[in-house]
């Protein structure tokens, strides 16, 4: 009798495939060329534009710092600005909840102003030159901060921490 099964001849041998470990190390492969390639000539096209114009790939980067820094450059101007007055630093006082750990009370934070304030000057409107060494900036995953040498030699310092609320929580700010 004979099989009821309709491929019952045997039929032609399965393909070889790749296996699948050689699959992946293929597609690692592949992908590592592609990065390591993507790195090199990005490295070279930055090298060959810096080496074009030095000077003016300098004012570019400067620009981006500062469109980067420009909220919280203003908001250092108000800060000194606030400071100047006891109506201003009280109600700066009052908008920054955080700088209590700092100032446990509004005398204390009174007390400090009283003593910074002669020291204070106000801060330019134009970010200064990156270059110098009276400005620097650092951002990082729980909050920033900002310092500024006045004129006079006063650093003031700020610091605070990352908001969802829009407005910057101050944490720390010096006055030396």
């Amino acid at each position: 009798m004979t099989d009821s099964s309709w491929d019952n001849d045997g039929g032609a041998a399965p393909r070889k495939r790749f296996p699948t470990w050689a699959k992946i190390g293929l597609g690692c492969g592949v992908a590592t060329l592609l990065l390591f390639g993507t790195c090199v000539g990005g490295s070279l096209y930055i090298s060959h534009k810096i080496k074009q114009d030095p000077e003016g790939f300098k004012h570019k980067i400067q620009d981006v710092v500062r469109k980067a820094v420009k909220d919280d450059w203003a908001f250092l101007r108000r800060t000194v600005d606030q400071l100047g007055t006891d109506e201003g630093s009280k109600t700066f006082y009052a908008a920054q909840p955080k700088l209590h750990d700092q100032y446990p009370t509004e005398a204390q934070f009174q007390e400090a102003v009283k003593i910074w304030r002669p020291k204070l000057e106000p801060i330019p409107e134009e970010i200064p030159d990156l270059d110098s060494h009276d400005f620097t900036y650092q951002k990082g995953m729980t909050g920033k901060w900002l310092s500024y040498r006045c004129a006079n030699g006063t650093k003031i310092r700020i610091e605070w921490a990352s908001s969802n609320s829009g407005g910057p929580l101050l944490t720390e700010i010096t006055v030396r």
